[in-house]
């Protein structure tokens, strides 16, 4: 009698420990990713005359979604980014704010698709080696963004790719010469395309690793001149990886 009682206490408390257990090895919650990104970035100057740049960047990433998770339904992520480089005493510096909102549907056990609307605002600054002034070229771009993912989920990992459009919204441009002026033009309203593909490795455990590669392309075009250099449009082109930890 007592074993038939231990039997009936214990199994479901059994049952439910493994049900459990199997429901956290494919979890479908939103994750905390932090990591490491690395990029080359081709800057072109263009007006009067046409320069050309290349300038590598480090930085760092933060984003919190269930993009590389759920399987269907509402999808969603925050990111949050900075890049830094110098090159024979130029410097480029970068800082970007994404907030996306979507909604995935299932094609079938492993395939989806979604579709996301998304916001977000991206600073840089060039501060390029002059021989005579210290010069701070600076964009700050509001954006809105559409985008398209598609998913693939594998026994232990999952695989995106997205692509998108990002539209500079009431965007502008400053210059300043340290000690002689300072200048600020209004940006025109420009379409720039991005893709990034990324595979979740690990996903039935506790702590994933992300890993990415991506392409972004930003068209910084005035609305007006500056009045102390004849440069009216930058396009900017880069090639990156990321690479962070999954929790």
């Amino acid at each position: 009698m007592k074993r038939a009682i231990f039997t009936a206490v214990v199994t479901p408390f059994l049952l439910g420990t493994v049900t459990t257990s199997s429901q956290a090895n494919t979890s479908t919650a939103a994750r905390l990713t932090i990591g490491a990104q690395g990029s080359y970035t081709q800057l072109e100057l263009n007006g009067r005359g046409n320069d050309t740049e290349h300038m590598p960047e480090g930085g760092v990433f933060i984003n919190y979604g269930n993009k590389m998770t759920a399987k269907a339904g509402l999808v969603y992520q925050a990111e949050a980014s900075a890049m830094y480089s110098k090159k024979q005493n130029q410097k480029l510096k970068d800082g970007q704010v994404d907030l996306d909102l979507g909604w995935r549907t299932g094609l079938g056990e492993r395939h989806s698709l979604d579709v996301l609307l998304g916001a977000g605002y991206k600073w840089n600054r060039l501060e390029p080696n002059t021989s005579r002034y210290d010069v701070d070229l600076t964009n700050r771009t509001p954006f809105a963004k559409v985008a398209a993912g598609y998913n693939y989920r594998f026994n232990n990992a999952t695989l995106r790719f997205e692509a998108g459009i990002r539209q500079v919204v009431d965007g502008d441009a400053q210059l300043k010469i340290h000690g002689l002026s300072h200048e600020e033009v209004d940006l025109k309203d420009t379409s720039n395309p991005f893709a990034e593909l990324s595979v979740l490795f690990n996903t039935r455990g506790s702590v994933s690793i992300l890993a990415s590669l991506y392409y972004s392309r930003y068209d910084y075009e005035l609305d007006g001149q500056f009045v102390m250099t004849d440069s009216d449009k930058q396009t900017r082109d880069e090639y990156g990886v990321k690479v962070g930890i999954s929790f």
